[in-house]
């Protein structure tokens, strides 16, 4: 199933990555108790990847930020599944003992409604789903299955 994970070197955890959640995630951090801010890895084949929040050397959560309000568009909806795919290779190739944390605007807690597949895919992957309303307020989904 692929190459065995390794370890990026430490020095290639500490570049901070371009990302327009940092006071999303000046909020997160003061939630959790936990520094967190936008991270960018480049893994020892070369391969850059951002994630918008991550703590620690190595990281022990990883987030990834969709904190859009109005109407669900198709490519939002994308992007959240991008979002999850991107957390779980991550954590699963690299970072095995990393928590991940999907943040999603209000709006998209329609796509974890009753009988959807989403909730259960990504309960299935230990994703866990917070919701962020226009007050910059977040809260825990509980996607359990």
């Amino acid at each position: 199933m692929g190459e065995p994970a390794t370890q990026p070197s430490t020095d290639t955890l500490a570049r901070p990555s371009r990302s327009d959640n940092s006071e999303l995630a000046r909020v997160l951090s003061a939630q959790l108790g936990i520094d967190l801010t936008p991270r960018e890895f480049t893994l020892a084949d070369g391969t850059r990847v951002g994630v918008d929040a991550a703590d620690g050397n190595p990281p022990k959560l990883l987030v990834q930020c969709s904190p859009v309000q109005g109407q669900v568009k198709s490519a939002q909806r994308n992007k959240v599944i991008a979002d999850a795919f991107k957390l779980s290779w991550l954590r699963d190739t690299h970072f095995p003992d990393a928590r991940l944390l999907l943040v999603l605007g209000e709006p998209l807690a329609k796509l974890f409604g009753r009988g959807a597949w989403l909730p259960s895919a990504l309960a299935s992957h230990g994703i866990t789903v917070a919701l962020v309303d226009e007050g910059q307020n977040v809260r825990m989904l509980d996607i359990g299955t």
